[in-house]
């Protein structure tokens, strides 16, 4: 584990831009109520910025918004802006070619398809005008885009929390003369400034998030930005396999899978058994059946090929289960620049249907046999060839994951409670003292 305390990086005698964001509130009869927030940045781009802050919800009125800052309020010229940020490539490897992989997430039906991953989220983006000489409505390039989804966790006492998974944190790349216009300006710790201040505006002590390994930018920003606010930080390991289905599906297995995702008395056995097993985990979402079955819902309301699927035991009860998220549903994912065995991968041309079993439970055989049945059928019927899942240590399902081809990944956590935090930690370990985060969330 690596904290903060590690991670020497100075931050003193660093000059501080000025900068404020908009936290949208709600709508009414004459527009949307906001705040305008002040912020320090250490971003060194020299223009001025729009920096916005609303609930996923209005993105279909994200127009109204824009157009009450005083700039275009063509919603399809804005979405056609976020898909490009989106789809830049999230880098894990650094310049010198270390790590294995980055790579590019186009995502289907924007926005749509990613509102029904987490309507609760707050939509972070950032603005840079165009030069004009009219008095019109302000032209603009999208610098940033970022999700602060909104998530409930319990602790064993039975007290909630609120805290936010961030996802999706994506500057462009947009270049001018060769020159990319937006990298090297330190956009990410402007980024976190604003991520930081959110939280003390929504009122959560807890954020967390995942990052490839090498990704430099993300963490100096976040080492800088903590120091600056005074929250904790760390950084724990999640290995995230790449498994081939077609050296790991079994025809036999797939026989014995059984479609639960409309039977509702089978997918609260499953939450019961799923929960027996993960209910102590560090930042659990799903700490009620009601929330469980609020994300099948949302699953299957926009995916109608994710499932979610169960074998049975000779007494007729869950041996083993798991949600089938087609990644392919939802976007088309492309290697840049793969090194080993993902070249392999590459060359092969998998990767555009990706699929990811999320919350497994039951016994590792039993999940085996499953995950073994679900990926037969998937390559089968719907061309996804490639599997994803993350393991990390204490993962009872660590071997049945395991794959040669893999990318290391971070988890970042910051709080202003570490005390509470480290008690968290505490309650989650299991039998050999590893500390168990929840990590099984919809799209990483």
């Amino acid at each position: 584990m690596v904290t903060n305390d590690t991670l020497q990086i100075n931050i003193l005698n660093i000059e501080m831009k000025h900068r404020e964001y908009f936290y949208i509130g709600d709508k009414t009869a004459t527009g949307y109520d906001y705040k305008t927030i002040p912020i320090e940045s250490e971003d060194v781009f020299d223009s001025p910025l729009l920096i916005l802050a609303f609930p996923m919800k209005e993105m279909g009125n994200v127009g109204e918004i824009l157009s009450q800052f005083g700039y275009q309020s063509n919603q399809d010229y804005f979405f056609e802006q976020c898909r490009e940020v989106i789809s830049v490539a999230e880098k894990h490897q650094t310049e010198k070619g270390e790590g294995k992989i980055s790579f590019q997430a186009y995502f289907h039906n924007f926005p749509n398809s990613v509102a029904e991953v987490n309507d609760r989220a707050i939509v972070v983006v950032v603005l840079h005008p165009k030069t004009s000489d009219s008095n019109g409505p302000k032209d603009y390039w999208l610098t940033c885009y970022i999700h602060a989804n909104v998530f409930d966790f319990k602790d064993l006492d039975g007290k909630t929390h609120e805290g936010f998974y961030y996802n999706m944190l994506r500057i462009s790349g947009r270049t001018e003369a060769g020159e990319k216009v937006y990298r090297r300006k330190k956009i990410f710790t402007l980024v976190f400034s604003v991520l930081h201040s959110l939280v003390d505006v929504y009122g959560l002590h807890f954020a967390y998030a995942s990052m490839g390994k090498e990704n430099q930018a993300i963490v100096d920003a976040l080492v800088i930005n903590s120091k600056k606010y005074q929250k904790h930080f760390e950084r724990f390991s999640i290995k995230n396999n790449t498994i081939i289905s077609r050296f790991f599906r079994r025809k036999s297995a797939a026989a014995k899978l059984v479609d639960i995702t409309n039977d509702e008395a089978r997918l609260r056995e499953m939450y019961h058994l799923l929960n027996q097993q993960t209910a102590n985990y560090v930042f659990q979402l799903y700490h009620n059946v009601e929330e469980f079955l609020k994300m099948i819902n949302s699953l299957k309301s926009y995916s109608k090929t994710s499932k979610v699927l169960m074998t049975l035991d000779t007494n007729g009860n869950i041996a083993a289960a798991c949600v089938a998220m087609n990644w392919g549903d939802y976007f088309q994912f492309v290697l840049e620049n793969p090194k080993g065995l993902f070249k392999l991968v590459s060359s092969m041309k998998l990767t555009d249907h990706l699929l990811y079993p999320f919350c497994l439970c039951g016994s590792p055989e039993e999940v085996n046999t499953l995950l073994r049945g679900v990926a037969y059928n998937y390559s089968k019927q719907h061309k996804n060839h490639l599997i994803v899942m993350n393991s990390y240590a204490g993962d009872p399902y660590a071997k049945v994951k395991d794959s040669l081809i893999f990318d290391e990944y971070m988890f970042f956590i910051i709080t202003d409670k570490l005390d509470h935090f480290n008690r968290l930690k505490e309650q989650s370990k299991d039998s050999a003292g590893n500390v168990r985060f929840f990590i099984d969330n919809p799209i990483l």
